[in-house]
């Protein structure tokens, strides 16, 4: 036995090809508002995520740390500034008294260690750097304090009651007492952390509304799509089926569709909202400090080289995982439908053998992909830590220098954990995109398959009772067909069915008996000659008018897991008269008698419950109960058990009573009484006639007849 390989089953070299996402969008935009929506509360988790850190770092340098440096305004003034974005700072500035200001050390981001050190050396500003309190009512103990701080230099007192306090006054006040002198300050702290916590609220808010507004866009898109798919598979020749296996068309309808829909859900608004988050953090950095943002930005090339190449990696460690799989579940499908076959002919062992070495193909594919990703994250995270390396090195030079406050480089610390973290997180999110394009291009190989008609189209209902009192005279003239081009099934067949008559072809098996059938129900396609019903060009006829006047029995009776009713009516409105026509002329009532629940009994899956006549005798009952004018009989009768034989020999001749019969049958016992019989052979009509004539001549009829009833 060997493991078919479908090459379907690789995925495309592309992240996401043109065509997918086109085919997402059509979809997705249906619903425009609830994608407008996601975008906009996008937005909003984006500021939050951004002003969180800012936050922070005012915190930490205007209530916390509060350090800065007083400004002479009359110095100010002197000095040529034209190039210095000073008297700019000058409006920020809080107001000491009319010829000093304070400049907090955060305000001097923008200037270098060199600038900071000119304005010190003309005057401008002061060498010491000062701690601001603003205090409220203190103790007579504290006033004491304070007052002999003041006296002994160390703090400088000015109206309103600010002091600025040197780097050595604050060993004269207990922590308690520097708590109390600064309640101003952590009640402003608080508040902050208030605003804060309100941010994240409105994040979790929005997120959580972000998270709706998808699933409800995905969901609806995925099922207008789960939906256009089915229709479309509805509306395929019958020869699309016979060249791609069941589970693929589920697979496409079910899994595949559930791939695009996490790569929607989860992915797709989750990388435009960490790309607008990243770019953000970039702005924002560049603009608060382009030193400390040059120092981030430089890993920024090793990062784009990285991606690049886990991107390489990970396509072609995921197109061999796909490929494996695809070879594993076609071996353990093939291998368990044919289970009995390997049990009886002892070939446990060596399936086994072979299951293992493809099962080991999967592991070595899946470990592959595991030693990218393992490399990839770590790689990550390594440059995360050397940029966060980088930042402090260098800001704690810009600190020592004054030109770099302690809240910038807390800031850039918490924009660089919320810079790398989607990075970290793009390894899952190639697989979910690669694992979504490759669904993607494989829905649309079948939407793309050539329809025979459209389902809700001219044809339903309208023209089905164009053909209500069809007659059911059908001619056959010089009819060529061929499933694959050259290889011609039926050469130059013509012979007529009379209206209300019984026409019977027999012949060896791949003679061409069922492609008749095939063509008649419009199934496939014939390539030359001319097929009418009732005088009417068979392609001119409408698929529900002539399936809705034709009932076909087939050798393999399928029935679905569904009520006895419903695989007898087939959805068609009950009716009550016609159902026990169903029942006594088919001979099914002794069935509904035993069955528990009579006609609403389910039915497992494929009519296993029921024994071969029985399902015969439901597809019989189906027939009937379509009342058709056309009835074929594709070997129907080829697997009947000697009990119910008699059952439903006696159905059969109630079911092409007064209507147009075409019985194909290798037993010719049951073709006896048909008004005409046709004999094919290699494609071709060999010989036609009745029972009777047909022996009469001794020819291919004639030994067939023979050949059969000598073995028997």
């Amino acid at each position: 036995m060997t493991t078919p390989h479908f090459e379907e089953d690789a995925p495309s070299v592309n992240l996401l090809n043109i065509e997918v996402a086109r085919l997402l969008f059509s979809y997705l935009l249906r619903y425009r508002r609830h994608l407008f929506n996601a975008v906009v509360l996008v937005a909003f988790i984006t500021a939050a995520r951004l002003i969180v850190p800012w936050l922070s770092g005012v915190m930490v340098d205007r209530y916390l740390v509060k350090k800065g440096f007083t400004i002479s305004t009359t110095a100010a003034a002197r000095i040529e500034t034209k190039n210095v974005p000073f008297i700019a700072l000058l409006k920020k500035a809080t107001v000491l008294d009319d010829t000093t200001v304070f400049l907090f050390r955060s305000e001097f981001g923008r200037f270098s260690s060199q600038e900071i050190s000119r304005l010190k050396t003309e005057g401008v500003l002061s060498w010491s750097e000062y701690l601001l309190i603003e205090p409220g009512p203190a103790s007579p103990a504290v006033a004491a304090k304070l007052s002999d701080g003041v006296r002994k230099g160390l703090i400088r007192r000015f109206g309103g009651g600010i002091c600025l306090f040197s780097d050595h006054a604050s060993a004269l006040f207990t922590t308690r007492e520097m708590i109390l002198l600064r309640t101003g300050d952590w009640r402003r702290v608080i508040g902050l952390s208030l605003v804060v916590i309100g941010l994240f609220l409105i994040q979790f808010v929005a997120s959580y509304r972000q998270i709706i507004e998808l699933m409800k866009l995905s969901q609806y898109a995925m099922r207008d799509l789960r939906a256009e798919l089915y229709r479309h598979i509805l509306s395929l020749e019958l020869s699309y089926f016979d060249r791609n296996p069941v589970g693929r068309l589920v697979n496409r309808v079910s899994n595949d569709i559930e791939t695009l829909n996490e790569m929607f859900s989860t992915v797709a608004v989750a990388l435009f909202q960490d790309l607008l988050i990243m770019l953000g953090i970039v702005v924002v950095m560049f603009f608060t400090n382009v030193k400390l943002a040059f120092a981030v930005a430089a890993s920024f090339p090793f990062l784009a080289v990285i991606t690049i190449v886990f991107r390489a990696q990970s396509r072609s460690a995921y197109r061999l995982i796909r490929t494996r799989v695809a070879h594993l579940n076609a071996f353990l499908n093939e291998n368990i439908t044919g289970m009995r076959i390997i049990q009886i002919f002892l070939r446990e062992k060596s399936q086994f053998s072979k299951f293992a070495t493809i099962s080991r193909g999967v592991y070595d594919a899946n470990l592959k992909q595991l030693t990218v990703f393992a490399v990839f994250r770590p790689l990550i995270d390594f440059f995360r830590w050397a940029v966060v390396a980088a930042v402090i090195f260098f800001g704690s030079q810009a600190l020592v220098h004054a030109s770099l406050s302690y809240g910038i480089i807390v800031m850039f610390l918490a924009y660089i954990a919320s810079l790398f973290e989607p990075l970290g997180d793009l390894a899952e999110k190639f697989d979910v995109m690669q694992s979504a394009n490759a669904a993607g291009e494989k829905i649309l190989t079948v939407l793309k398959a050539d329809a025979v008609r459209e389902l809700d189209g001219p044809d339903l209902p309208g023209p089905a009772t164009t053909f209500v009192h069809l007659q059911g005279e059908i001619v056959f003239e010089d009819v060529w067909a061929a499933y694959t081009p050259g290889e011609w099934v039926l050469r130059g067949v013509s012979f007529s069915v009379p209206a209300r008559s019984t026409l019977a072809i027999v012949g060896e098996t791949g003679s061409g008996k069922t492609t008749v059938i095939n063509l008649l129900g419009r199934f496939y396609p014939w390539q030359k000659g001319s097929i009418t019903i009732d005088g009417i060009d068979l392609r001119a006829i409408p698929y529900a008018g002539l399936r809705s006047r034709m009932a076909v029995v087939m050798q393999e009776m399928f029935l679905f897991s569904r009520t006895i009713e419903e695989n007898l009516t087939l959805g068609a409105p009950f009716n009550q008269e016609r159902w026990n026509e169903a029942v006594r002329v088919t001979h099914i009532g002794p069935l509904l008698e035993r069955l528990k629940n009579g006609r609403q009994e389910m039915v497992m899956e494929r009519g296993v419950t029921l024994s071969g006549g029985e399902r015969q005798l439901c597809a019989f009952a189906r027939a009937l109960y379509a009342d058709p004018a056309i009835l074929v009989l594709d070997e129907a009768t080829s697997n009947i058990d000697s009990e119910t034989e008699f059952l439903i020999q006696d159905a059969l001749n109630h079911l092409i009573r007064n209507r147009t019969s075409i019985m194909v049958a290798h037993r010719l016992s049951t073709v006896r009484n048909a008004d005409k019989i046709i004999v094919i052979d290699k494609g071709m009509v060999a010989e036609e006639g009745d029972h009777e004539s047909l022996l009469e001549r001794k020819g291919l009829y004639y030994e067939l007849y023979k050949l059969q009833f000598e073995e028997v």
